[in-house]
């Protein structure tokens, strides 16, 4: 858009013209093919009859009487070469480089010399292609800086519905890295980015504007086709991936064949053997039986209640309609009731459009749902009292660590138990036996907490799991607990805690997997347990429960 407005001041700041001042010459054209001596009068813009591919056609009027400071022709060929003479005298040409290939559509400046007025102007048009073959474009005379403005007005807005729709395009893209960075991956956001950015480059080559900036009508063309044919292959990806659609194998077989017509096409034409134009009924055909499918599956999925698919259905039949005008332009290009190029890319646009904002709403919902997900997870295998991992959590954990023991220096599980449970709540009730668990467990976490994963696998039994930490440490973390332990009790809580252990190692002689490893421990644990029952007998640690 810069480009554009710098371009439109630098071409008014030298002698400033009103687009007004340059004349259409629309009517009283002769028009002949040069193999034969019948002629018609044609108003202009129009094609003449009879064409077929290398047939050269002459169309001649007289310039009217009107003198400008510096005056130009502008003409606009359609995948033609074309010659200019005024007054027999050749004063313009434009041939491409290989007469057999379609040369693309360009705008063409053509000088014109002092006292043109009155004179006769001839042009020859000729086209390798049957079907632009004695087709003829409005002929204008004036200033080049009117022929500039005049051009900008026509396809001004078709440019800046394409500049928009590649810059939303790449702000995609950068909100998908932006996520991936993150950790989210969303590929659908990549695949609508890619249809974006190509609907954005198909509209931009289609516009008239652009070849006022880029004067390579074969770079032009290639643009336009190349994007064209590649833009339902992200677009597809995109619908099965987001929505699933109950026949996503219909789209995935019809991305495929996209997929095949594009390199074929694209292979064949820098081959040298078709053109793109060769291979666009193909495309159409193919194009309008996915849409048959792809508006079915969208009503399909309207019909599941997703609110998402309602709106993007919305912009499926906004696009069936821009499609359709398109396909009418440009098969009957020449009659006059065919609709406007750029109500093809309004229609486009609000599908884009549309689609983007079922986007933003299934991603969502996705996240909601992600949510509820994390959340009933988080449930199912978190004990809500102590906030440690459960038994469930445990013996999953157990089985991943069983299928690579290899992996581990050393696994060490370290069982523990909180003496007296039914005691307490027997003589204070449920809610101190609570109380008396989440004490234990904050001790249990203030120590061995920073060696491993600690898990609740019991009413007041628990599970700390080590891994690749010499037995040492765990054994100066349990004389860490017996203080904490003994430092709570004289602290005048209302009964006092006893916590029984065990300790066991993964040995790989003598155990098959962590089971064995559990076995021991919990053995070790009850030894454990039965030798502080008898120093509580023998009133070594106070009165305990």
């Amino acid at each position: 858009m810069c480009a554009l407005i710098i371009l439109i001041s630098s071409v008014g700041s030298v002698n400033p013209i009103s687009q007004d001042e340059a004349i259409t010459i629309s009517d009283g054209w002769t028009c002949s093919w040069i193999d034969s001596d019948e002629t018609i009068t044609l108003s202009l813009p129009g094609k003449v009859p009879g064409g077929y591919a290398g047939r050269t056609l002459r169309i001649t009027n007289t310039l009217p009487v009107r003198f400008y400071n510096s005056p130009s022709l502008m003409i606009r060929t359609l995948e033609q070469s074309t010659a200019v003479h005024l007054n027999g005298i050749p004063i313009y040409e434009y041939m491409p480089g290989n007469p057999q290939r379609a040369p693309g559509s360009m705008y063409h400046f053509i000088s014109l010399p002092s006292g043109y007025g009155g004179g006769r102007l001839d042009i020859f048009l000729s086209s390798p292609l049957n079907q632009y073959s004695g087709m003829v474009n409005e002929v204008r005379i004036g200033s080049i800086t009117s022929h500039i403005l005049y051009i900008i007005k026509l396809g001004s807005i078709g440019l800046f519905l394409a500049v928009v729709a590649i810059m939303l395009g790449f702000i995609m893209f950068a909100f998908f890295l932006s996520m991936r960075a993150s950790g989210s991956w969303h590929p659908n956001i990549l695949y609508l980015a890619f249809f974006v950015i190509l609907s954005g480059c198909w509209m931009s080559a289609e516009s008239r504007t652009v070849e006022v900036f880029i004067r390579n009508p074969l770079l032009i063309t290639c643009v336009s086709f190349m994007s064209q044919y590649l833009a339902p292959i992200p677009l597809l990806a995109f619908v099965i991936s987001t929505f699933k659609p109950k026949h996503a194998n219909w789209l995935t077989g019809f991305l495929h064949i996209f997929a095949a017509h594009f390199l074929v096409a694209t292979m064949l034409y820098l081959a040298g053997r078709i053109e793109f134009y060769d291979t666009a009924i193909i495309f159409h055909s193919l194009l309008a039986s996915c849409l048959v499918v792809f508006v079915y599956s969208a009503i399909t999925e309207m019909r599941r209640g997703r609110k998402s698919a309602k709106l993007f259905f919305l912009g499926c039949i906004l696009l069936s309609i821009s499609i359709a005008a398109d396909v009418l332009r440009y098969y009957f290009l020449s009659l006059p009731w065919v609709v406007k190029p750029v109500i093809y890319q309004y229609g486009l646009f609000i599908f884009i459009i549309t689609t983007t904002a079922s986007l933003a709403h299934h991603i969502f919902l996705t996240h909601e749902e992600k949510i509820s997900h994390d959340i009933l997870m988080s449930l199912a295998f978190t004990d809500t009292l102590t906030g440690f991992k459960n038994r469930r959590s445990f013996d999953e954990r157990i089985a991943a660590i069983n299928e690579k023991l290899d992996s581990y220096s050393s696994i060490h599980l370290v069982i523990l138990d909180i003496n007296g449970l039914k005691k307490v709540n027997d003589t204070f009730g449920h809610r101190e036996g609570d109380q008396l668990i989440i004490d234990g467990s904050r001790l249990i976490k203030e120590t061995l907490g920073q060696l491993g994963e600690i898990f609740r696998i019991g009413g007041d039994e628990f599970v700390v799991l080590v891994t690749n930490i010499e037995p040492y440490f765990i054994q100066v973390e349990l004389d860490t607990l017996n203080k904490k332990i003994a430092a709570f009790n004289e602290s005048g809580a209302t009964f006092h805690m006893s916590i029984a252990y065990g300790l066991a190692s993964f040995n790989k002689e003598h155990d098959k997997d962590l089971n064995d490893v559990f076995e021991r421990a919990d053995k070790s644990m009850y030894i454990c347990k039965e030798n502080q029952k008898v120093l509580h007998k023998s009133g070594k640690h106070g009165k305990s429960y």
